[in-house]
């Protein structure tokens, strides 16, 4: 697991997975949960709170 910028990517990704989840469920759709899947990690990469690579210091 290792530093804390990986435990919150995978805190992230985990929370990512339970609104598709959500969405999923209620719309009854697996193309439902893989597009909101998509869009919630997407913007949480590009708000900033998924960061795929290190950071410059």
């Amino acid at each position: 697991m290792g530093n804390a910028r990986t435990k919150l990517n995978v805190a992230y990704f985990n929370g990512c997975l339970f609104v598709a989840a959500i969405f999923g469920l209620i719309a009854q759709s697996w193309v439902m949960f893989l597009a909101t899947l998509a869009v919630t990690i997407l913007c949480g990469i590009y708000g900033g709170d998924i960061r795929p690579m290190a950071g410059r210091r």
